[in-house]
């Protein structure tokens, strides 16, 4: 599963620096902390799924999901797109490349 494992990877490194652009440009404790969260699990999840460990499996989903939830409501709440709405419209992207691998090579 290599392609899954790397999509959840660089997706992971996305959330964490639109998290750190984020705390940067707006002062957004609050999205820097869940960002990073939930870019540190995402990286992580995305690496375990790359080496073949169930976990990375069973949370690179899980975490994509949440991180959907948490910014799609919050850019909902804000009313704006950017960073929040974003973040979340790559969820969408990111889960879709993960659950539909492109050949058997990638299984």
């Amino acid at each position: 599963m290599k392609v899954p494992g790397i999509v959840i990877a660089v997706y992971g490194l996305v959330v964490l620096t639109t998290a750190i652009i984020s705390y940067l440009t707006a002062g957004s404790v609050s999205f820097l902390i869940a960002g990073c969260a939930f870019g540190f699990g995402l990286l992580a999840s995305g690496l375990g799924v790359l080496r073949g460990k169930e976990l990375g499996f069973v949370f690179a989903p899980v975490l994509t999901v949440l991180v959907t939830a948490f910014f799609g409501f919050r850019s909902t709440r804000i009313g704006e797109f950017i960073p929040s709405g974003l973040v979340a419209g790559l969820s969408l992207v990111t889960l879709l490349l993960y659950f539909f691998p492109r050949g058997k090579k990638d299984l």
